[in-house]
């Protein structure tokens, strides 16, 4: 599918973000810029959940899982939550153990300014085909790539204070205050990604008005069916749909299941946060 490939496209640029991050903030004995790079991993394993849950929430309802698949998206997330604090706690570990003065020059600004530019497009495509194909995943995902982004600009301005501050012989250890920031920036995504998460796995019945809107709104272009009733389930970032309709006795069982295949095609190509749909005659 192609959100598929959009997802795999962006999950590479953020692979190669985190690398070069990695590496400039070794060679540069960037503290805070070495602390970005492990935030930037997140976003690349971020993407790879992303896909498996893709993968595994477009199958259909069965006997063993009757509302679908769709919680994985949730249970993806909350490991992502997870990974996420520990990684809060391994840049605080580099904090206090990391050796090291940063010392910014023309390379170091060059690389910085590279990597804001690929954040960037990163972002932009998540946003960009978010929108598109209606996919809740890569809206989510773009944000998470826009705080990166966002992180990154805020290194790029420490290491300018560095800088500054070096100019003017002021002993402040901005480089090591910068990383700190983040680390606590971090917790803060992580433990809010387990508390929503944790709740999405617990509570998943949701009204939803545009559904429903659409749902009552495509059943009254076919005469032959009406609306008895109505049961919308949200499944992380998707929505499983479970309707029960009245049947004109006229019609054929053949023209019945013609007419039910017309409705899912079109509520599914009007709304793609709607991943599956059950209709039930009485």
């Amino acid at each position: 599918m192609k959100e598929d490939k959009i997802i795999i496209i962006t999950m590479i640029l953020n692979f190669i973000v985190a690398v070069f991050k990695l590496i400039a903030g070794i060679c540069f004995a960037f503290s805070t810029l070495i602390a970005d790079s492990i935030q930037s991993f997140i976003d690349f394993v971020t993407d790879i959940t992303c896909l498996i849950a893709n993968k595994i929430g477009r199958r259909r309802a069965n006997k063993t899982y009757p509302f679908g698949y769709g919680q994985v998206y949730a249970v993806a997330n909350l490991f992502t939550g997870a990974l996420l604090f520990l990684i809060g706690v391994f840049i605080v570990y580099q904090l206090f153990y990391f050796e090291g003065e940063v010392n910014p020059n023309p390379a170091l600004f060059a690389v910085m300014f590279v990597l804001i530019a690929i954040k960037s497009i990163t972002v932009f495509l998540l946003q960009h085909f978010g929108k598109h194909f209606k996919s809740e995943v890569m809206i989510e995902s773009s944000k998470e790539s826009f705080a990166d982004l966002a992180s990154t600009c805020v290194v790029l301005v420490i290491s300018v204070l560095v800088l500054i501050m070096r100019y003017f012989n002021l002993n402040i250890n901005v480089d090591k205050i910068g990383s700190l920031g983040i680390a606590i920036y971090v917790f803060y995504i992580s433990i809010k990604m387990i508390i929503y998460n944790i709740k999405e796995i617990l509570t998943n019945t949701e009204e939803n008005e545009e559904i429903n809107e659409d749902i009552k709104k495509e059943l009254e272009k076919i005469k032959q069916i009406d609306l008895k009733q109505l049961r919308i389930i949200k499944m992380s970032t998707y929505y499983s749909v479970f309707v029960k309709v009245k049947v004109d006795e006229k019609i054929s069982i053949k023209q019945y299941i013609g007419l039910e295949k017309k409705i899912k095609k079109n509520l599914k190509s009007k709304n793609r946060a709607i991943r599956f749909i059950d209709i039930e005659p009485v």
